[in-house]
């Protein structure tokens, strides 16, 4: 434990300009709030907490969530400033939470470069620094094949917020490829743990284990999802857009077929990715970044601090120019076009399409990117096949 804390001194030290810049700057956006999002924990957390305890949660998101949002409650300061140390905290633990990959130096600056240009206005304004923390570091441990560590923060983060899970199968083929056994136990203990969690939930408060599953089927398109963006395609004149689920949701014509089409295209990829990592095609990082990608541009959703997720496997890889872009265009659409979208159609029109053209960047980047991933390994196994046969 003292040498894990040295180590952190010293990454803290060494990363401190870049971290004190990024805290600074998220810090200044939280003074000035866009959304309603730290109210809304809030009142979560109150709510939990009134007689009789614990009978209420959250609509959106997992049980496990109100851990985040009764924190800032335990200091002597506003809510609001609470929650913006506990969220510094937890930037400042992931970025000092790793080296990176040897072959490639400098991880603290890209994870601070990508989350400064693309999710600084959110960093303190979302709890997703917490969550997005424990996954990465499920995927360290997995890289480094503590499997036990990668499982454990992975269920965790998934508890937090329900992305996190997505990471088990790549972590399941992982450990397969590397010892050769299947991990029942782990998988076992993982599913006990959220077994556990959900009945405790339900004799709380009955009903309410699934509410945030139900909430994402229900939903509609956000502005700036990538079904979003289809739906501007496929009809630009017959668009209207109206506030539901919090955020701003696109209403066109087809959006069935454009639901169907997206949800399948986001399973044939999910699928494909993992075929890949069963075949020893990729990495378990690379896998990792590859999944919650797909994840993300498949969703009904894509809120600036979803990069929050992927920004620190991004950075596992020398800078992406793709990757910049997408991230400043996710500024550009939040909080830039859209604080004006809600006055005027222009403005919506505007921020969609804006979102629009940063889903394309980053499908083509992120496409790019995991050719270089799986072409060595091909031409690897082409050419072990062809000594293997001489």
């Amino acid at each position: 434990m003292l040498r894990r804390l040295s180590v952190a001194r010293c990454r803290l030290r060494g990363a401190s300009p870049r971290v004190l810049f990024l805290v600074g700057a998220a810090a200044l956006f939280a003074a000035w709030p866009f959304g309603a999002d730290v109210g809304l924990y809030e009142r979560y957390a109150r709510l939990a907490l009134a007689s009789p305890l614990l009978h209420s949660f959250p609509v959106e998101y997992p049980a496990a969530s109100l851990s985040a949002f009764v924190a800032p409650l335990t200091l002597p300061v506003p809510y609001r400033a609470g929650f913006a140390l506990v969220m510094a905290m937890a930037v400042m633990a992931l970025v000092v939470s790793s080296d990176g990959r040897p072959e490639h130096p400098g991880w603290p600056s890209r994870t601070c470069g990508y989350l400064l240009l693309g999710a600084v206005a959110v960093l303190f304004e979302r709890y997703d620094a917490l969550p997005a923390l424990a996954a990465f570091i499920a995927v360290e441990g997995a890289r480094r094949q503590r499997w036990g560590r990668a499982w454990a923060w992975a269920v965790a983060g998934g508890l937090l917020k329900l992305f996190p899970f997505l990471l088990l199968p790549g972590f399941v083929l992982a450990e397969r490829s590397r010892t050769g056994k299947w991990p029942a136990r782990r998988a076992g203990a993982a599913l006990a743990a959220v077994a556990g969690a959900g009945a405790t939930q339900q004799v709380l408060a009955r009903g309410s284990e699934l509410s945030p599953i139900s909430y994402e089927l229900h939903r509609g398109f956000e502005l700036s999802s990538l079904p979003g963006s289809l739906s501007l395609l496929v009809d630009p004149l017959g668009l209207h857009w109206s506030s539901g689920f919090g955020s701003v949701e696109v209403l066109g014509t087809d959006q069935a077929a454009i639901a169907a089409v997206v949800a399948a295209a986001g399973l044939a990829g999910l699928a494909g990715v993992w075929g890949l990592a069963w075949r020893g095609r990729l990495s378990v990082e690379a896998t990792s970044l590859a999944v919650l990608s797909v994840a993300i541009l498949s969703d009904k959703a894509f809120a600036p601090q979803y990069l929050i997720w992927v920004a620190p496997l991004w950075a596992y890889w020398p800078v992406r120019k793709g990757w910049v872009v997408a991230a400043a265009l996710t500024a550009l659409v939040y909080p830039v076009l859209y604080s004006d979208a809600i006055v005027s159609v222009l403005g919506y029109y505007l921020a969609t399409t804006a979102a629009g053209v940063r889903n394309g960047v980053l499908l083509v980047a992120t496409a790019r990117w995991l050719g270089t991933q799986v072409a060595p390994a091909f031409a690897k196994a082409k050419q072990s096949t062809v000594v293997g046969g001489s």
